[in-house]
Formats: C-alpha cells, sequence, structure tokens
C-alpha cells in the first residue's frame, strides 16, 4: 500500500482539549463507528495523495518559501456539521469561522501544488475539523442535539502559526505523523 501525505493545520492547545473532552462526555450519545484521535485533528489545507519523494522535497522547499511570506492568524471553532446522509452521516465535523487567512493560505499553497502540475482536488475548498466518521446508531444521528450540546460549552479559538505535512499511517493511532513543519510569520 502506497504512503499519502497532505498539508495540513493542526489543531492544537485549548482547541484540541476542548474537542477532546467534548468527544469524551458525548460519545455515548453519538456513536460513531471512529471518533478521531486528538493529535490528529486538522483542517486540510491540500491532499496530495501519493508523491514520489523527490518531487515532495521539491514541494517542500518551495512550501517553506511561500508559508513563511503569510502572517499568523486565529481560527474559531464554528457550526457542526456532517457529509453523507443527515441521519447516517459518513463524516462528522466542526466548521471554522474566521477563515479569510486559511481561504488565502490554502489557495497559495494549491497553486504552487498546481505549478508542479500534482493532482489536487478540484472541488471549492471547505475547511472543516474531522471529528468521527460512520454513524453506527440504531436511531438517526441528530444534528441540532449535537450542535446545542456542542454550543452550551465553548466556542473556542487557537493561532494558526505551522502548517504540518503530514503522512498517513493507515490502522494506526494516531494515524497523522507530522513529517515536515511549515512556520508562518508572527504578527507583530
Amino acid at each position: 500500500m502506497k504512503t499519502h501525505f497532505f498539508l495540513a493545520v493542526p489543531v492544537s492547545g485549548q482547541v484540541q482539549k476542548f474537542l477532546s473532552e467534548w468527544k469524551d462526555r458525548n460519545i455515548g450519545h453519538f456513536p460513531f463507528q471512529k471518533w478521531v484521535h486528538p493529535e490528529d485533528l486538522h483542517i486540510t489545507l491540500v491532499f496530495l495523495g501519493h508523491i514520489e519523494k523527490k518531487l515532495l522535497h521539491h514541494l517542500s522547499d518551495q512550501l517553506d518559501e511561500l508559508i513563511k511570506k503569510h502572517h499568523s492568524f486565529s481560527l474559531t471553532l464554528g457550526n457542526l456539521n456532517t457529509f453523507g446522509e443527515n441521519s447516517r452521516p459518513r463524516i462528522f465535523w466542526s466548521g471554522v469561522e474566521n477563515e479569510l487567512s486559511l481561504f488565502k493560505l490554502q489557495k497559495d499553497i494549491a497553486n504552487t501544488c498546481l505549478s508542479l502540475n500534482l493532482d489536487i482536488e478540484k472541488r471549492p475548498y471547505r475547511p472543516h475539523i474531522t471529528l468521527a466518521r460512520r454513524w453506527k446508531g440504531d436511531d438517526n444521528f441528530s444534528l441540532p442535539q449535537a450542535t446545542e450540546l456542542f454550543n452550551q460549552e465553548n466556542k473556542s479559538s487557537w493561532k494558526v502559526d505551522k502548517v504540518h505535512l503530514y503522512q498517513s499511517h493507515l490502522g494506526k493511532s494516531p494515524m497523522y505523523e507530522p513529517i515536515r513543519t511549515f512556520f508562518l510569520q508572527k504578527e507583530e
């Protein structure tokens, strides 16, 4: 099986802790087949799939120059949502607010990937943090119930100051290993 790579903003600090604790308190209400390990929480910028080592190094060098031109910024957890059938979702996720800087960063990274003729996602960018996968409950999933519990507790924010190049290790937990880190320019 070939190794897959992707570029993402890690979820860290208080937000990572909040999401992990929220999951622990509510996992019984929302029986998904798999909840994301706290260290795997992230916002994908570009999925690369399998990429040859030489091209990966070339891309990394270009991204190092590009990403450090972007200033660090804050993101806030947004509304919960799902992908797939509403009553039996494939993916349960949280959106983010204050995301204009995130969109600019993602667009620049995607354009760099395209300039190297990498085959990346063509759909419009939808930033999100995957929380869980594959509903397995006997009853239907209730997004309003999840949202009520989520919004009662917190609207956490965190400082985005880096991007990781992750390597996937299927079947392991945590599943994503940061193999290179690119730092954004600190705010003055």
